[in-house]
C-alpha cells in the first residue's frame, strides 16, 4: 500500500455512513483531493478535530483497493476557531471554501491558491478586518489567481493611467476613461443613468462599474501585493461598499456561476 503524506485544508465535509466522511481537501502538492476518514465521526477518534471544515493539517493518507484514499494519521495545524463564533464569519468561510472547491482541480498543485484561502480564513477568523473588505479582496486575488486578472493600468482605448474616475468593462476586464466612454460608437447608459452598463454598436448592454481613484488603488494593491500583505489597506465606508460590488460582479461574471453560500451571506442581517 502507497503512503503519503500532504498538508490540505478540508473545503467540505460529506457524511458517510454512521461514522465515516468524505472529505475535499486543497492541497498545495495535489490540488484538489478527495479522502476518505474512517470513523472520524466517532467521538472516540483521534482525527475528529483534523477532520472538520476549515481545519488545515497534516495527513498521512493511505491509497488502497478503495475508491479514495484513507487518512491513517493527522496533525492538527490551524482550526480558525474564530469562523465559529459569529455567524457572518462562519458564512462567509463557507462562501471561500464553495469558491475554492469549485475553482481548484485534482491532481493539480496550486500553491498560490491555497496561500490566499489560508489568508483570507485567516483574516476572518481573527476578527480585525471588516468582512465586506476580505471579501472584496478575495474575490479580486482569486480572480487574479486563476489568470482573470483584470487590466487596471490604464484606460484600454486612449492609454491614460489616471483619471478622476474610470469605468471598468465586467465583460473585458479593463478600463475606460470617461472621454473614451463618451467617445464610443452608439455608447448608451443603462436606463438609470448611473453608468452600470452599456450598450456598443451593434451589441447587447455590458455591465460596467464606476471606479473612483481611491478605489482603484485598493484593487491595484489587492490584486498585485504579496498574498501575505493582500489585506494591508483600508477604504472609507462608501467605497468599500462599491469596492464590494465591484469584486463580486467580477469574479462571478469571469466564473460564470453563483454560489449558494454567498445568497446565505448576503441574506444575513449581521453587519460589521
Amino acid at each position: 500500500m502507497e503512503r503519503l503524506t500532504v498538508k490540505g485544508l478540508v473545503l467540505r465535509e460529506t457524511p458517510v455512513g454512521d461514522n465515516d466522511k468524505l472529505l475535499t481537501l486543497l492541497t498545495a502538492e495535489r490540488g484538489k483531493m478527495t479522502v476518505s476518514g474512517r470513523g472520524v465521526r466517532s467521538l472516540r477518534s483521534r482525527h475528529m478535530a483534523s477532520t472538520q471544515q476549515f481545519c488545515y493539517a497534516s495527513y498521512t493518507l493511505v491509497k488502497s483497493k478503495s475508491i479514495y484514499p484513507y487518512i491513517s494519521d493527522s496533525e492538527l495545524i490551524e482550526s480558525f476557531f474564530g469562523l465559529r463564533g459569529n455567524i457572518e464569519r462562519l458564512a462567509f468561510a463557507s462562501y471561500v471554501c464553495e469558491v475554492a472547491d469549485h475553482v481548484s482541480v485534482e491532481e493539480n498543485g496550486d500553491v498560490d491558491l491555497l496561500r490566499l484561502v489560508l489568508n483570507t480564513l485567516y483574516a476572518a477568523s481573527a476578527g480585525k478586518k471588516q468582512i465586506a473588505l476580505i471579501k472584496a479582496a478575495f474575490e479580486l486575488r482569486c480572480a487574479a489567481v486563476l489568470g482573470m486578472c483584470p487590466d487596471l493600468s490604464c484606460c484600454s482605448v486612449c492609454g491614460v493611467k489616471e483619471a478622476q474616475l474610470f469605468y471598468l468593462d465586467i465583460f473585458e476586464g479593463n478600463l475606460v476613461c470617461p472621454d473614451c466612454m463618451e467617445r464610443r460608437p452608439s455608447a448608451e447608459k443603462d436606463a438609470d443613468g448611473d453608468g452600470s452598463s452599456y450598450q456598443p454598436r451593434g451589441g447587447y448592454q455590458r455591465p460596467v462599474s464606476i471606479v473612483t481613484p481611491e478605489i482603484l488603488n485598493a484593487m491595484r494593491y489587492a490584486i498585485g501585493s504579496d498574498i501575505a500583505k493582500f489585506l494591508s489597506f483600508t477604504l472609507t465606508d462608501d467605497a468599500l461598499i462599491s469596492f464590494g460590488d465591484i469584486a463580486e460582479r467580477y469574479l462571478l461574471h469571469q466564473l460564470g456561476c453563483s454560489f449558494r453560500t454567498l445568497e446565505f451571506y448576503k441574506s444575513l442581517s449581521v453587519h460589521d
